[in-house]
């Protein structure tokens, strides 16, 4: 195997640019790059630009060719990992035939929010670990809860669960991780390379629940890389706080220039996590998952296939607020999407995208030594998305299907869920400031079976259909100048309860509650403003950010008692031995969250590079005059970077200060300084690149607490912990 892997190497360069006609500087579509010697390829979008990936450091060669126009021989060397082209003309060409017509697209890509967030290439491979949340941890504004290593979630400015959208390309994920802290996010960082945190109004097109943004991930950098011959890649790595070993291996194999298969396969393993004060046992974790991609490339149009499946088995420990011995979590997903887009001239639009989607998810929860599921949770999603995009303006529509069941002793109805949306959004120039509109159109059917149900807590009369139509709308405006960018936005998003914040009755084994749903709950509409500020010169940029958001319907979970006496109306008996399980109930309060959001990077050297960032998040529960419940304390990152090619080192130092703004039921947790350390060292030779990266977590071994765990009150955070990863392509 070892001898196997050492034939390939690291896919780290990657080229862009934008191709334009000399004539008339607008941009070409459909112009072919092309690397003979390597036997990569894309071609550029509707709007000039292209992205040539998968490259080796070193001397590359390669053509851009279209017809009608004479084609341009480049030769580079590639010393970095992102090489900017800028604008490259293209001059008219004599051929002989009856008649060409070339027709342009221009640029397609809404004006990004100044607050959004790309989190690709070298910053991503550095900061890799296993889950979404722990990979984006020293991002501004982000913060994590978790029961455990394998169950942490992202938090964007105090807000969890599904008031900000997880998407994979633009599409729902399909798992249940936004209903409940124990429920792990299906994806492993590591099959996947690009991260996108998006807000303002671009984030309606993704769905009307964005107040806290949408975060998009992605396994492929650019679908419209081409092969022409066999690629593999491979990364391989370790952690010494968990004792884990993982791998992914990723192959290309084209058929042709026009069609290609892509085959993924990960696998991690991971044991319990580690804590300076001892180990938290039953949180060891692993994840087996196989992805295979068929993509065919028209001449003005693409096709993908995608078939996934991942297997995550992982523990949540356990504790004297829950089931003593902890519960183990079994999950699977199955996936089959199919997205065809086609370049078009209709009514001023330039492209169409369909997306369609199926999604099998089954996720059980089982006492601690038990064969049989305590809790089941099955789910099966059908989507299908439309959009058409024009140079200022983009409209679609989404239907959606979700059939749901539990099982168990998890007292939920089954139930249906039926989606339709429309959705668009206007962007305009107007004299020095650029104007956005977006809205999106939602009406949610809720169809509970009440043939065969079992509640105690509730009444099974409450239990009927629900309907929700939900509008949500957003306007920004940006305006730059000199070093200069603005960006102001105001947002109106609508969220609806689930199944479970209606209807749930019934022990949750892996949260420690029994929960209870509030069957009148309406929307949880939230108004929110934000304005950005950015200065940026040659070698410095600083950025001010800050936010308001009012909710007067905000739904939370609120634990009914803090007692401990047998037969109390606020506590519940688990089954048998395995411990107390506390009542929680869903409210609906009036709230506002907001806050101050600063970052900074400067060029001190020419190899020295300073970073740093500052989150300030507020909660209020303005229906008790008391602060909002599991809320993050306020965080500042510093971190300066040292960059002597091909060697770079980089220290990290995190300060995050008391939480002491607490909602009921909630306990003090100490601020904490953590220091961490990560490089990567790079070898060239001929067309082989290998790369080295190394991480050094909580440098000083640390003992500090995450206010927004649930198992705090058991034991620390993981304590110092060294980890390496190995990237390799062939």
């Amino acid at each position: 195997m070892l001898c196997f892997l050492g034939l390939v190497w690291s896919q780290e360069a990657y080229i862009t640019g934008l191709i334009i006609s000399n004539e008339d500087q607008t941009p070409i579509h459909g112009a072919n790059i092309y690397s003979k010697k390597l036997g990569i390829g894309t071609v550029s979008q509707v709007n000039g630009r292209f992205v040539l990936g998968n490259l080796p450091h070193g001397e590359i060669s390669f053509t851009i060719s279209m017809i009608g126009f004479k084609d341009i021989n480049e030769s580079l060397v590639l010393n970095k990992n992102n090489y900017d082209l800028g604008k490259i003309s293209m001059s008219t060409d004599t051929i002989k035939i009856k008649e060409i017509v070339v027709d342009a697209h221009h640029e397609l890509q809404p004006h990004s929010f100044a607050s959004n967030i790309d989190f690709i290439g070298d910053k991503y491979h550095k900061n890799l670990k296993s889950s979404l949340a722990l990979t984006l941890d020293k991002e501004t504004g982000l913060s994590i809860r978790s029961m455990g290593q394998a169950t942490a979630q992202p938090v964007l400015r105090g807000y969890t669960g599904d008031r900000f959208l997880l998407t994979e390309n633009g599409i729902t994920a399909g798992d249940l991780s936004n209903t409940s802290i124990d429920h792990a996010i299906s994806m492993d960082m590591a099959s996947y390379n690009k991260i996108r945190i998006i807000r303002g109004p671009e984030a309606l097109l993704f769905g009307s629940n964005t107040i806290g943004g949408v975060i998009d991930v992605s396994r492929q950098f650019n679908f419209e890389s081409r092969f022409k011959k066999i690629s593999l890649s491979a990364l391989l790595g370790a952690e010494s706080s968990n004792k884990s070993l993982f791998g992914n291996f990723v192959a290309y194999f084209p058929v042709d220039f026009r069609q290609q298969f892509r085959f993924s396969i990960l696998r991690r393993n991971a044991g319990n996590q580690n804590s300076p004060n001892g180990v938290l046992d039953n949180t060891a974790l692993s994840n087996h998952e196989v992805t295979g991609t068929y993509s065919y490339f028209g001449r003005a149009s693409r096709s993908i296939i995608i078939l996934e499946e991942i297997n995550m088995n992982y523990g949540i420990p356990g504790s004297y607020e829950g089931h003593i011995d902890g519960v183990d979590i079994k999950m699977n997903k199955k996936s089959q999407k199919y997205n065809y887009h086609k370049d078009i001239f209709f009514l001023g639009f330039q492209t169409l995208d369909m997306d369609q989607r199926f999604i099998s998810y089954m996720h059980s929860e089982y006492e601690k030594g038990n064969i049989d599921p305590s809790v089941r949770m099955d789910q099966k999603i059908f989507s299908l998305q439309s959009k058409l995009t024009g140079n200022h303006l983009t409209v679609g529509s989404l239907l959606q299907y979700r059939d749901f069941k539990a099982g168990g002793f998890y007292w939920t109805p089954d139930a249906e869920e039926i989606s339709l949306a429309i959705f668009g959004m206007l962007e305009k120039e107007i004299k020095d400031f650029t104007l956005q509109i977006s809205s999106r159109a939602e009406f949610l059917t809720v169809i509970p079976e009440t043939s065969l149900i079992y509640l105690s807590n509730l009444s099974n009369s409450q239990v009927v259909n629900r309907y929700y139509p939900i509008f949500a709308g957003a306007v920004g405006i940006y305006r730059s100048w000199e070093n200069w960018k603005l960006s102001l936005g105001t947002m109106l998003t609508g969220r609806a309860p689930s199944i479970e914040d209606l209807y749930s009755d019934g022990p949750h084994l892996g949260t420690y509650a029994y929960e209870i749903g509030k069957p009148e709950l309406d929307l949880e509409n939230t108004i929110g403003v934000e304005a950005s500020l950015e200065h940026s010169t040659e070698k410095s940029d600083i950025r001010f950010t800050g936010y308001h958001n009012f909710s007067p319907n905000y739904h939370i979970s609120t634990k009914m008692g803090d007692g401990y006496e047998p037969g109390a109306d606020w506590i519940e008996w688990g089954s048998g031995t395995s411990g107390w399980l506390y009542k929680y109930q869903m409210q609906g309060l009036r709230s506002r969250i907001y806050g101050l959001e600063f970052d900074f990077q400067y060029e001190l050297l020419k190899l020295i590079n300073l970073h740093g960032n500052l989150s300030v998040t507020r909660g209020e529960n303005i229906s008790d005059n008391k602060p909002l419940a599991y809320v993050p304390p306020d965080n500042l990152l510093f971190s300066t970077e040292l960059d002597l090619k091909p060697f770079s080192v980089e220290m990290q130092l995190k300060k995050v200060l008391p939480q002491t703004r607490l909602g009921e039921f909630e306990t003090k947790t100490s601020g904490y300084f953590i220091a961490d350390l990560n490089g990567s060292f790079t070898i060239h030779k001929s067309q082989m690149t290998h790369k080295f990266i190394f991480q050094i977590d909580n440098i000083f071994d640390e003992v500090y607490y995450n206010h927004l765990s649930r198992i705090k009150l058991i034991m620390p955070e993981k304590g110092q912990s060294f980890s390496m990863q190995y990237r390799l392509v062939f």
